[in-house]
């Protein structure tokens, strides 16, 4: 116990004092992993993590100081004599500068993690001093602590706790854990590309496989389909923001983008089928976030108060689910549309007029009947009262989307190197103000705007 300096450092590894002084600097798990244990019997996490012969691989670096006692495996020396901690000794280790939790029996010094959970500080600050091991168990796949212990303490069974639990079944995620440092390419440029990078990764594992076809509370599930949603929102709130400088046209004309590719629904075997695949897949994505938010609120969620703050996510994603069923009843699903002629561009996008404003028509394009969205628009957002709806609702989606940011970041299955996970956080922090910007600036432009005269059209009724 006397060695337990970096610069004389000693563990005990299956019976045997081991000096690890030269080994430390260049240990593949970090240098934390092994200061841990640092004059400590090391035997049960080193058997867990280390393949046999690891000591003899790595001989170079290590010097063998004989057995410990009568040989063989010595006992963990924090849970030696007495039958280990007691609960009301765990129970004085709660708060945030000096913080223990109780998990599968063990008393473990969560302080230096604290900071730097994926799941938020509130996550941990409320189980300080307690045992834990049940709400872990649920949330959390088998190894997580092993994965993190460079940022954990074991301190030592503790009388009398449970010694194990069960894993929650579904909510398996096999990510590794997100690599310490700057992933090799330093400062907000290194931090961009790992964003771009992990987010395309996020998006094509959307599409093509969730991993949640049985109801659990999977976290990918919410974040795969958050990303989906989130890269779409940014997408539309552009579009928006491009209509509104555009003018009637432009909103009319991203309109009937929309509506020229509803043959892409149902696999493209419907003939007028009233949803593009793109629809098809928001809905879906939708659903997906949603119910298993839902699950998760139910398993984790429910035991806690509203003071705890573990409802905030909640709550504010039930107040936009509400809002946006409103939004799509105004706009998607309205039912008594005036129409117009425009020029429609040959492709989606008008790619040769885009400096010209001309982004969804093209003034030389042929002439196509679409719905009249901006005189619909006008009609809705001439009322105060509608304006500052929205823009009520658009501030909590704001603060679920930043809310929901900063818990997904530093999620194993982003990928974000540790040393980057702020500046990410920042970054999708300046898009949701870019997102509050563009979608806001639109119902109060028309509200004191001059409305623009548009010339409808008779559209003859189906027979």
């Amino acid at each position: 116990a006397k060695h337990n300096k970096k610069e004389d450092a000693w563990i005990v590894v299956n019976g045997e004092a081991i000096d690890v002084t030269k080994w430390i600097s260049i240990h593949p798990g970090g240098e934390q992993a092994i200061m841990a244990y640092l004059g400590k019997d090391a035997t049960e996490e080193w058997n867990m993590i280390h393949k046999p012969g690891t000591v003899e691989k790595n001989a170079q670096h290590l010097t063998m100081k004989g057995k410990i006692g009568a040989g063989g495996g010595a006992a963990p020396a924090a849970a030696a004599g007495g039958g280990g901690l007691s609960p009301d000794e765990v129970a004085k280790h709660n708060k945030k500068e000096d913080a223990w939790i109780i998990l599968n029996g063990d008393a473990l010094d969560v302080t230096k993690w604290i900071p730097i959970h994926p799941g938020g500080e509130q996550a941990i600050m409320a189980y300080l001093g307690k045992d834990a091991t049940e709400e872990w168990v649920m949330i959390h796949k088998p190894g997580t602590v092993e994965k993190n212990m460079q940022h954990l303490k074991n301190m030592g069974k503790v009388s009398g706790a449970a010694a194990s639990a069960a894993p929650a079944g579904g909510a398996v995620d096999d990510s590794p854990p997100p690599p310490d440092g700057d992933g090799g390419i330093p400062g907000i440029i290194g931090a961009c590309l790992y964003l771009l990078w992990n987010v395309v990764l996020m998006l094509l594992r959307t599409i093509f496989f969730t991993g949640n076809f049985k109801l659990d509370n999977n976290r990918n599930g919410t974040m795969r389909s958050a990303i989906f949603l989130l890269t779409f929102t940014i997408v539309h709130a552009l579009g928006n923001f491009v209509d509104m400088l555009g003018g009637p046209d432009e909103l009319n004309g991203e309109g009937y983008l929309f509506d020229r590719i509803h043959w892409t629904g149902a696999l493209g075997m419907a003939k007028d089928f009233p949803f593009s695949v793109v629809e098809e897949y928001l809905a879906l994505g939708l659903l997906l976030h949603v119910t298993v938010a839902l699950k998760r609120s139910y398993d984790i969620t429910i035991g806690y108060t509203i003071a705890t703050g573990r409802w905030n996510m909640l709550l504010s994603g039930l107040v936009v689910l509400t809002f946006l069923t409103k939004h799509l009843q105004d706009f998607r699903f309205y039912p008594e549309w005036d129409y117009v002629e425009i020029g429609a561009p040959p492709l989606l996008i008008n790619f040769g007029g885009v400096l010209q404003g001309h982004v969804f028509t093209d003034p030389n394009g042929p002439t196509v009947k679409a719905r009249d969205l901006y005189t619909r628009e006008v009609a809705l957002f001439k009322d105060l009262n509608t304006v500052l709806g929205y823009s009520l609702a658009l501030a909590l989606f704001v603060t679920h989307l930043c809310l929901g940011w900063k818990k997904l970041v530093p999620a194993d299955a982003m990928q974000i190197p540790r040393d980057h996970q702020q500046k990410v956080i920042y970054i999708g922090w300046l898009a949701a103000a870019a997102i509050a910007f563009m979608y806001g600036s639109v119902p109060w432009y028309v509200y004191f705007a001059k409305p623009a005269v548009v010339k409808n059209i008779v559209v003859p009724l189906p027979k």
